[in-house]
């Protein structure tokens, strides 16, 4: 009788959401712990060779910022800070796109009036 076990991969599949999401985490700790603590990006590639992206560990990401990141004042900090807590009542991109295009046709109305007169 041939062997029911299922492959981890299989087994994994099987899973909740939630029990995926636990294995995928002790499983992407291991590998940063395995790739010099997640000090660089760490290639994520399938077994077939499809790449995925990159996973890049806090530590790395801080690096990467401190060295390439912009150099702002602490009064342009603290705007930052201010305009990411209110982002709950910014508009959408349709929404702003929307409200250009009708301000541009304003615009072009009132010039039109304006060389008409």
């Amino acid at each position: 009788m041939p062997d029911q076990t299922p492959s981890p991969v299989e087994y994994a599949l099987g899973l909740s959401d939630e029990d995926k999401s636990w294995v995928f985490c002790a499983l992407l700790k291991q590998l940063i712990a395995s790739r010099n603590g997640g000090q660089g990006p760490i290639p994520i590639t399938a077994p077939d060779g499809e790449d995925l992206g990159y996973h890049v560990a806090p530590p790395a990401a801080q690096a990467y910022f401190e060295a390439y990141g912009p150099k702002l004042s602490e009064e342009e900090w603290a705007e930052l800070d201010r305009r990411a807590a209110s982002v709950g009542t910014a508009i959408s991109t349709e929404q702003m796109i929307a409200e250009l295009r009708a301000e541009a046709e304003r615009l072009k109305s009132r010039e039109l009036e304006r060389c008409a007169s």
